[in-house]
């Protein structure tokens, strides 16, 4: 039950009487033919009430609803209200509260035989709301009575903003997306507001607030909200924080394109279109995603998981392939094009499945296409190829009877992580995918997938309980407005001594335009024994750093170094005050053949263990085999044990000449699986000793895999790595080693983990890890 309203107010003359409230929910077996989104079989479905339902007291006199239409080529607001029992002597306002100049009130017309006002206002000067700067006008509307008694107060706000396209500067190119008249690269993120304290609903408002925050501090200036009309706090976020959304439909369940399933869908769009129509942070709806509901989440499924013997028939995906789904499709455009002509209207968020081989646009304001790849040549050739058949008349990513008109390209869904590829790093392939992405003048937004997990599905920027994950690289690197795209590859091999030549671009999209750019890069390095070459090569010069556009800013010509060593290219561009606007990097491991096991250098002396010809090793919970190890490039043990090497010379039987010893290894604990650097660690501890000589002790604080594991990559891991432990043997350690090593000339080089945390082991070899060292022991003798 629930009061009313306040005794004594004259408004509500019941107010002293009490009113029950009866809520009914539903929660049927069979969702198919409701508009459900992910809960049709793919997430954990969600029953009852998930968002805030409130009940308002008013008079029988009052303003139901009302939309607000800006235009900024004629810095003008108009305003349609509707309203319930208005008599022709009643008054409707618009008090309206200008970020930049003194409040103004307007007067709105009224029909009391349709129940509507209407009004408009020009603004001067114009605020223009943008993500950088989302200025907003609050309005206040009063309707009252002739002499001057408000019978209803209602407080909004909007935002002067624009969303349009405009003709690519080369022919037939698809069209630029603009925000105020101003070309915008979108980088955008998929966010599907699952969470894991309330499934459907987040847990309090503070957690809508606080994604929209993170992703802002990522770069991220758009979020496509997926398959999902999500509660109206979240809108109010972007609105008032500045991040720009696309808004998806929620589709109904496989087997729900029904006439039933489809008045539904509409229904729910029409209602969805008016709830949300005044958020200036919505630019585009998007009505379909893929081929949900229509038999492609079936294909999809049973692509992964096919169907066993005697199981009964799934949903069939032939439903998408006919005229009378896509001619309804069609329709639903149409409908929601009229429904709401402000915005831009997505038909379809197409995804080019090998295996579904019926996809593709009807009519639409927006050609998006899918793809998740986590191979840097084959992501490179798959997006060349979409923009080389992507021009006007192209039929490419369209049913048969429609083409390839003004409409942008973009990507609107990828990664190097999909759904079904379990908890790995996604730092590596979000670099070089944005990077390729970047590359392309003809492609104006992109949405990464995405910014948190959710349940199984493990490619998120934050995990499922919103904690970060440690790229290893700031991704505004990739995912800001200006950027250097890079034509190279993350990392490739290079001989010693080859002459190369690296190609940068400059993509320059920020809303504030640049002069008197200096475009500046750096080639340094780490060798075999982790020694930091920081001055390889540099140079710098003017570049042009063209405003909207992608422009070559340089071809750098550069000689790899002759010794093996991890190089890193670091460009820059840096403004006359001195502020870096953009940067990026790629790495190269140069070395030809194996460093040898032995490598005598005159004054030093060089004993190298391969992580696969360990002498003797003994894990309580297991290591991998010798086969595992020389293919991956780490040997790594569960629990406690050890790793020994041995190394057998005569000159070790002289170390007691020797000025000290060095030794240099990189390891890590051991933990199952892939999964990114977090705030959750996974410590050993770690002991290193030389014939039974402890020479290091100390804590390993994790088993990490992100961007800083590129040697990793290069082997076809997945990006772990580990720490380099250096130790020093001189003095009295030095001669109690000496001792041990005196009558046979053998070195013991232990990796052991005795004490408690207990988490096992893992050895890096020269080409794996993030430093290009593997198991080395070091002479340096004392100088003749």
């Amino acid at each position: 039950s629930s009061e009313a309203g306040r005794p004594g107010d004259p408004r509500r003359p019941q107010a002293s009487r009490r009113a029950v409230i009866v809520l009914r929910v539903e929660d049927p077996m069979d969702n198919r033919e409701q508009p459900v989104g992910k809960q049709w079989g793919w997430y954990t479905t969600t029953s009852g009430i998930w968002q805030t339902v409130f009940i308002e007291p008013r008079s029988a006199t009052h303003i139901e609803s009302f939309r607000i239409f800006t235009d900024i080529d004629r810095a003008e607001v108009s305003f349609e209200l509707t309203c319930t029992g208005l008599a022709p002597t009643d008054l409707l306002t618009a008090e309206i509260l200008s970020p930049e100049t003194e409040p103004h009130t307007v007067s709105l017309s009224i029909n009391p035989g349709l129940g509507q006002a209407t009004g408009s206002a020009l603004l001067q000067p114009l605020s223009l709301w943008d993500p950088a700067d989302p200025k907003l006008y609050p309005v206040i509307f009063r309707l009252t009575r002739a002499d001057g008694s408000v019978t209803d107060e209602v407080r909004g706000y909007f935002g002067m903003r624009k969303i349009s396209t405009a003709p690519a500067a080369e022919a037939g190119a698809p069209a630029m997306l603009c925000l105020n008249n101003q070309p915008i690269y979108l980088r955008g993120a998929l966010y599907q507001s699952y969470h894991c304290d309330g499934v459907y609903t987040a847990r309090e408002a503070e957690t809508l607030r606080r994604d929209i925050v993170f992703a802002r501090e990522a770069g991220f200036d758009f979020l496509r909200i997926h398959i999902k009309l999500d509660d109206p706090l979240l809108l109010h976020y972007a609105d008032t924080l500045g991040m720009l959304l696309m808004q998806d439909f929620p589709n109904f369940g496989e087997g729900g394109d029904t006439p039933l399933g489809r008045a539904r869908f509409e229904l729910m769009m029409r209602l969805g279109i008016r709830r949300d129509f005044n958020h200036p942070s919505i630019i585009a709806w998007c009505i379909f995603n893929e081929s949900w509901g229509f038999g492609g989440q079936t294909e999809l499924v049973k692509w992964f998981n096919p169907p066993k013997a005697g199981e009964p028939e799934r949903i069939k995906a032939e439903k998408i392939a006919n005229a009378s789904a896509f001619k309804w499709i069609h329709q639903t455009w149409l409908l929601a094009k009229s429904l709401d002509p402000t915005r831009l209207i997505e038909d379809m968020s197409v995804v080019p499945w090998d295996h579904l081989a019926a996809y593709g646009h009807v009519d639409t304001d927006i050609n998006s296409w899918h793809f998740y790849i986590n191979d840097y040549a084959r992501a490179k050739a798959h997006i060349e190829e979409v923009i080389a058949q992507t021009y006007r008349g192209s039929t490419f990513n369209y049913i048969e009877g429609f083409a390839q008109g003004d409409a942008p390209l973009i990507n609107s869904e990828y990664g190097g992580i999909g759904a079904l590829d379990g908890d790995r790093d996604v730092s590596w392939s979000f670099r070089f995918l944005t990077n390729e992405l970047r590359r392309h003048p003809q492609l104006c937004a992109y949405i990464y997938t995405e910014l948190t997990d959710v349940e199984w599905e493990r490619n998120g920027f934050l995990n499922y309980d919103r904690t970060p994950k440690d790229f290893g690289y700031p991704p505004r690197l990739v995912n800001q407005g200006d950027v250097l795209p890079i034509n190279a590859p993350p990392i490739r091999r290079l001989a010693p001594g080859e002459a190369f030549e690296v190609e940068v671009l400059s993509s320059h999209f920020s809303r504030r335009p640049r002069t008197d750019v200096t475009f500046n890069w750096l080639y340094s390095g780490i060798d075999t024994l982790g020694t930091h070459h920081a001055d390889l090569a540099r140079g710098h010069l003017k570049i042009p750093f063209a405003h909207y556009r992608v422009e070559l800013a340089a071809r750098i010509a550069l000689i790899a170094p002759r010794e093996p060593m991890l190089c890193m290219l670091d460009v820059s561009a840096v403004t006359a005050e001195g502020e870096t606007i953009a940067a990026n990097f790629v790495q190269h491991f140069v070395c030809g053949d194996p460093p040898p096991e032995r490598d005598d250098r005159g004054e030093t002396l060089l004993f190298r263990g391969r992580v696969d010809k360990w002498a003797r090793a003994d894990w309580s919970g297991g290591h991998n085999p010798r086969e595992e190890a020389a293919r991956t490039g780490t040997c790594f043990g569960r629990g406690a044990g050890f790793f020994e090497w041995v190394f057998t010379d005569q000159a070790l039987r002289r170390i007691h000449r020797a000025r000290r010893v060095r030794v240099f290894v990189e390891v890590s604990a051991r933990r199952e699986g892939f999964s990114q650097t977090d705030t959750q660690r996974h410590p050993t501890r770690f002991e290193l000793l030389l014939n039974d000589v402890p020479v290091h002790r100390g804590i390993l604080p994790d088993h990490p895999h992100d961007t800083r594991g590129a040697l990793s990559y290069l082997h076809g891991d997945h990006g772990a790595y580990g720490y380099l432990v250096r130790a020093t043997i001189e003095g009295d350690l030095l001669q109690r080693l000496a001792a041990t090593a005196a009558n046979d000339g053998c070195v013991r080089f232990r990796c052991a983990v005795h004490e408690a945390p207990q988490h096992g082991l893992t050895v890096y070899d020269y080409d794996c890890g993030r430093m290009p060292v593997g198991p080395t022991l070091m002479i340096e003798w004392e100088q003749r």
